[in-house]
């Protein structure tokens, strides 16, 4: 089975008092540890922040923990961006998805089940009176 890793964003969102720390799902990458690291230092590089608008110097470092930040300095104040993979462990829209994949195969499965029932009744039928070229 292979792992699911949640390419990870965490920036600065909004302007003036009403900043805050935001989290944004780039996208999910499907293999190893590794695989995410190098899909996420590509997205990291061509990754272009909301602040500032016009940065006068971005910097891209490699974290301790394989992450990446990204500091862009504006001409009022320094922003960051720190990149992330983390290990998908639950998906609530899949787990939507697999439940109604079962519902939908125990429904066939029950019309399928009640089609072979009237079948063997109809063959029960014809069987008991014999039909009208075997007479």
């Amino acid at each position: 089975m292979t792992t699911r890793w949640g390419l990870i964003v965490e920036h600065t969102d909004g302007m003036g008092d009403s900043k805050n720390w935001a989290a944004t799902v780039l996208a999910h990458v499907d293999g190893t540890r590794e695989q995410a690291l190098a899909e996420l230092e590509k997205r990291a590089r061509g990754y272009s922040p909301q602040h500032p608008a016009s940065p006068v110097s971005t910097r891209l470092y490699r974290t301790s923990d394989g992450g990446f930040l990204l500091v862009n300095e504006g001409s009022m104040r320094t922003y960051q961006c720190r990149f992330s993979v983390a290990e998908l462990l639950y998906d609530s829209v899949e787990a939507e998805r697999a439940e109604h994949a079962a519902q939908k195969a125990a429904r066939e499965a029950e019309r399928q089940r009640r089609e072979a029932e009237k079948a063997a009744r109809k063959a029960a039928k014809r069987g008991g009176r014999g039909s009208f070229f075997s007479r």
